[in-house]
């Protein structure tokens, strides 16, 4: 098998769906269906775990240079949207706060350390698979390098920034781009 079916193989395991989990992943007895809180949801007799389907969460940052009017955006390494551009962000590690999360994902996916300024938002996916809280963030150092999970890192300018992957990081970019237009004509009044 090669690696990328191994990653859609991850990708397709991490979003599964209540109905594709047979065994239990703790005493790997065999799930059952079983109404829990007016949901039918996958139970184990066994040792009583219940599947409880959650959405993950997530952080991305808009991190922005206000001097150069540039942002950072990322090329995907991995599915889904292989090849599009995103903001760099990723999954929330257990016992992480959103914040460090942010920090962290930012210098995974592009070498360079942020400071986060301001809380943007939470959106869910589509699918309501995935909560992801953005910020905006500034760099205040480390060298601009494409991380393991990312084709390229690039600095665009905010105005030529290219369609984003997913929808949601194209509505985040449409706010920022408002809320920039917003602080600009306030400075000049």
């Amino acid at each position: 098998m090669g690696q990328e079916e191994d990653v859609n193989l991850f990708v397709q395991w991490r979003h599964a769906t209540a109905t594709k989990w047979q065994y239990c992943p703790l005493c790997r007895e065999v799930l059952r269906d079983q109404d829990w809180d007016g949901k039918s949801r996958r139970y184990c007799a066994q040792c009583g775990f219940v599947y409880w389907e959650r959405p993950l969460p997530a952080v991305a940052a808009v991190v922005y240079d206000a001097p150069s009017d540039q942002v950072l955006l990322v090329t995907r390494k991995y599915p889904p949207q292989v090849g599009g551009y995103t903001f760099p962000g990723g999954g929330v590690e257990a016992g992480e706060s959103l914040t460090a999360a942010v920090m962290r994902e930012v210098l995974e996916e592009t070498g360079v350390v942020v400071e986060v300024e301001m809380l943007l938002g939470t959106w869910s996916t589509p699918n309501n698979e995935t909560i992801i809280t953005f910020y905006r963030a500034h760099l205040v150092g480390g060298t601009l390098v494409a991380g393991s999970d990312a084709v390229s890192v690039n600095w665009f300018p905010r105005v030529q920034v290219p369609r984003l992957a997913f929808s949601v990081h194209q509505e985040v970019m449409r706010l920022f781009y408002h809320s920039i237009e917003l602080q600009q004509m306030e400075k000049s009044r």
